[in-house]
């Protein structure tokens, strides 16, 4: 076929002004039959693929057009931010960096690149680039505030807040700026100080969920229950999450509930779901039928709760109800005050017929402590950095007089040949492949003597089964295990060791270590 290439492209750019996008990639794929590396027939394709959004089918084509195309830099920027859209970091970083050889000054390019590198843990480089980004636009304000946060991310945390400091010089009116720095004061304890930028943003801004949210966070931290659970209502409108349910149907406390029926939902994680649940109780003695939805994970475990009329896993039809309530909001509806939080004794029980599965795993283990151990949780928290610690960090631990068992189903790929090591000599028992639901993790914890570990799902596992539970804290914890105090409200058999400065992990261990020695028969 005797292909005109210039006229057949003229042709395709015309169907796409036109918006028939059709007729464009049919005229693009005949020019690539004929001539397969033909830049500009790929960058048109990218375009409309991109504009379809299908990004990773246009990072694909863009991809290729840059290899066989000179580019402007608006074109090899927009290259890039497809493929960023797509989850392509690297080669982002790479169309980034050929554009910035090429205009050094792009601005756009600079930032962009720097926060594919974020994406990639490649933080220094991130910080040079925003660090350059900074000097070449000195009045932006948006710049310093990024580079707080990545800041904040390395845990260069007074460097965090000169940046915000400078971000709200520069624009006095920034309220993420005086959120953030808020809450890198909070991470430090400096609370009177958090709680002042919090006021100041919402000077600004009453309606701010963040502001909103922190100052809440920041008080259950405090112990002010009342304000907190009343201002936690606004992590509704922060656009982190939403119920899906109308306005006007959820209980607020208000509404009576005598024969109503009440759609409690699960929210947020594992681990909060197995601490809220304790509340449905009260919804059933005030006489509301409680229909109980949880993440499927839980249902095995959950779905007797003696709490609720009836429990459902998260992919089952939502019944008819007369209100709904988040499971988290339950507190505030039932204005829950400090000595409301305990339950007396065990509020999860695990199966009997399960605990009696895991008679291969304990014959043979004699008369020392049996201790569960959870050294790291979800790596999708927001959080997971600071709660979570590698294998090896434990090992003081492992040599003690006890019997140890892994149980975490999710080992991370850094931890696999240490913990293949460690059970093979008998040290710590890698039983992850059978913990495929919290009910089996309940049952072998039914059997052990002590669970020790990081803030995860595990733990409060173990607190709602009456089981002592060692749980070990970052410096600056999540809002529920409060400040100081060595034991908790909600579970009685809890026993908190905290880090004495940010990071530091051994000393954790450390008194961990001297704990077990302690027990009888250690």
């Amino acid at each position: 076929m005797n292909l005109n290439i210039e006229h057949a492209l003229a042709t395709a750019q015309q169907h796409c002004a036109a918006g028939r996008f059709d007729d464009a990639s049919t005229l693009l794929h005949t020019i690539l039959a004929n001539v397969p590396d033909q830049g500009e027939a790929l960058e048109g394709l990218g375009y409309i693929a991109a504009g379809q959004g299908d990004h990773a089918r246009a990072a694909d084509y863009l991809i290729r057009a840059a290899a066989h195309l000179s580019m402007s830099a608006e074109q090899m920027h927009f290259a890039a931010k497809v493929c960023q859209v797509a989850q392509r970091h690297e080669d982002a970083i790479a169309l980034f960096e050929r554009c910035l050889a090429g205009s050094p000054g792009h601005v756009a390019s600079m930032h962009g690149a720097a926060m594919s590198l974020i994406q990639l843990g490649e933080h220094e480089r991130a910080r040079e680039l925003l660090v350059r980004l900074c000097k070449i636009q000195p009045q932006s304000a948006e710049a310093q505030y990024n580079l707080g946060t990545l800041l904040g991310t390395m845990e260069r945390h007074q460097d965090e807040m000169d940046a915000y400091r400078r971000a709200i010089a520069i624009n006095p009116r920034f309220v993420r700026a005086y959120v953030n720095l808020g809450v890198a004061l909070r991470d430090l304890g400096r609370f009177d100080e958090a709680l002042l930028q919090f006021k100041k943003a919402l000077a600004l801004d009453p309606n701010d969920a963040g502001a909103r949210t922190n100052r809440a966070q920041t008080n259950l931290l405090l112990g002010e229950f009342e304000h907190g659970w009343r201002e936690y209502e606004w992590r509704w409108r922060d656009g982190t999450q939403t119920h899906g349910f109308p306005p006007g149907t959820q209980w607020t406390g208000a509404q009576p509930v005598a024969g109503k029926t009440i759609f409690v939902h699960h929210e947020q994680g594992l681990g909060d779901t197995l601490q809220f649940v304790r509340f449905v109780d009260r919804l059933g003695a005030a006489g509301a039928r409680v229909v109980l939805r949880v993440q499927d994970v839980l249902l095995p475990l959950l779905e007797d709760y003696p709490g609720a009329a009836e429990v459902i896993g998260e992919r089952a039809e939502v019944p008819r109800f007369d209100y709904h309530i988040p499971l988290l909001s339950l507190p505030f509806a039932l204005k829950a005050r400090a000595t409301d939080l305990g339950v007396p004794g065990a509020y999860l029980h695990a199966d009997a017929a399960l605990a009696s599965q895991w008679d291969d795993v304990l014959a043979g283990v004699g008369r020392r402590p049996r201790i569960g151990i959870v050294w790291s949780g979800s790596r999708t928290h927001l959080n997971d950095r600071k709660r979570s610690m590698a294998l090896d960090q434990l090992m003081p631990l492992l040599d003690a007089n006890a019997d140890c068992f892994a149980l975490q189903p999710d080992v991370r790929e850094g931890d696999r040949a240490a913990l293949a090591q460690l059970d093979q000599r008998g040290v710590l028992r890698d039983v992850s492949a059978r913990l495929t639901t919290f009910a089996e993790t309940a049952a072998l914890i039914a059997r052990l003597d002590l669970v020790i570990s990081v803030d995860t799902a595990v733990a409060h596992l173990a607190g709602a089964l009456g089981k002592p539970v060692w749980i070990a804290l970052p410096f600056m914890p999540d809002w529920r295990w409060q400040l100081e105090r060595s034991d908790s409200p909600w579970y009685a058999q809890a026993r908190l060791f905290r880090q004495p400065a940010q990071g530091d992990w051994a000393a954790v261990v450390a008194a961990l270590r001297a704990a077990i020695d302690g027990l009888r028969g250690a």
